[in-house]
């Protein structure tokens, strides 16, 4: 999304409805502008105009909390499927970590809870259907470059998952034998949380 079509959406953080004029004013953007960016907004149903007013499509709520100039972190679900022993590890192709083995996860999307993303990120990345078995852990990954700055912030779920799938043997990885070519924080979480259980309560807000 373009800057400037964010600094209009951030308005609707504190705004039911505004008039064209209160956009202008608020934002400081050319009338010419304003109006193809808000033609923009509308022609993706992100804004709806009624009458004077411009407001937020209903199907459009879910953005005010992704609204904002700052960086936010990532949650991110890891999977761990064990067996003898042994633990379902992929080679990632994405960075970051990319070509380290990793555990499988994904992000929450909007109206899963952590067993249905569970269920689905293992669908559709590896095909394998499972269930949720518990959740294991919660930990803040903070990635720094060689000057020490950090660039990503994860909220990582750490959660075990059980399946009747078949999967190939060569699949699970004796993590103590590849130590240097997992992820260090996904190793961590293997070594240090794996017999843990916690509870995550699922809160349902109506507004």
């Amino acid at each position: 999304m373009e800057k400037i079509e964010e600094k209009i959406l951030e308005l609707f953080l504190y705004n039911y409805k505004l008039k064209f004029n209160e956009i202008e004013k608020l934002t400081k953007i050319r009338s010419n502008k304003l109006t193809y960016h808000l033609k923009n907004l509308q022609k993706r149903l992100i804004l709806v105009k009624e009458k004077k007013y411009y407001k937020l499509s209903e199907v459009s709520e879910y953005l005010i909390p992704y609204i904002t100039n700052k960086n936010p972190i990532l949650p991110v679900i890891l999977i761990a499927i064990i067996k003898n022993k042994k633990i379902f590890l992929y080679k990632r192709q994405k960075r970051p970590y990319k070509d380290r083995l990793s555990l499988p996860g994904g992000r929450i999307l909007l109206g899963e809870n952590i067993s249905k993303a569970t269920s689905r990120i293992m669908k559709e990345k590896f095909n394998i259907n499972c269930r949720l078995k518990k959740i294991n852990s919660i930990s803040l990954e903070q990635v720094k470059n060689k000057f020490k700055k950090t660039i990503h912030t994860f909220l990582l779920i750490f959660v075990t998952a059980k399946t009747k799938d078949k999967i190939d043997e060569k699949d699970y990885i004796n993590q103590k034998n590849c130590k240097k070519n997992i992820i260090a924080s996904d190793y961590n979480l293997i070594t240090r949380d794996l017999n843990k259980k916690i509870k995550i309560k699922n809160i349902i807000s109506r507004i």
